[in-house]
């Protein structure tokens, strides 16, 4: 019973991350990611896999604060980026005890990039930096189920791409 809600909230953590990238509006690409991202540190949680739910932590602060930034002045500062990218930079100092621990930390790095940003069209962009990198991971520690959802999570990212920054492009540009 125990692994049906571990692997329950895993799936419903990555139907929310998914459904981020169709966001046509910033607000709600980063309410949908910031969901899934909690219900990603609740299932690496129960998992006691605590370095997948430290770095899920650390993302649901970067997301909470970016999230933020457009109407609270504490957070609308840049030193707030740096401030999470030091912690995951810690983090691996921490945790990091091969070559390929350091691609999650390279992918959040660059998550944090993203959802930084102000123009939806740039966080999916940059968003496509961390899929192949945590491929690789979780490929590499034997997680296939994590190499699947990487799939699905690049698919949608490219997804909101044509779908909004293409599609949506060509359309203006023909009226």
């Amino acid at each position: 019973m125990h692994q049906i809600i571990v692997q329950g909230v895993r799936y419903l953590a990555l139907l929310f991350v998914l459904l981020s990238f169709q966001g046509r509006k910033r607000v709600q690409i980063l309410l949908a990611m910031l969901t899934g991202v909690l219900l990603f540190v609740l299932h690496y949680s129960l998992l006691h896999a605590w370095t997948g739910a430290l770095m899920n932590a650390i993302e649901a602060s970067v997301v909470f604060v970016s999230f933020k930034k457009e109407k609270s002045t504490w957070a609308n500062n840049k030193l707030w980026l740096y401030v999470f990218i030091s912690l995951y930079v810690l983090a691996a100092a921490l945790t990091v005890k091969n070559p390929v621990d350091v691609l999650p930390i390279i992918a959040q790095i660059a998550g944090a990039i993203a959802v930084w940003q102000t123009n939806p069209r740039s966080i999916r962009f940059i968003m496509l930096i961390p899929r192949p990198l945590w491929f690789v991971y979780n490929l590499a520690v034997g997680s296939q189920a994590g190499a699947v959802a990487e799939v699905f999570m690049l698919s949608s990212v490219l997804a909101g791409i044509v779908r909004y920054d293409i599609l949506k492009k060509k359309s203006k540009s023909e009226v």
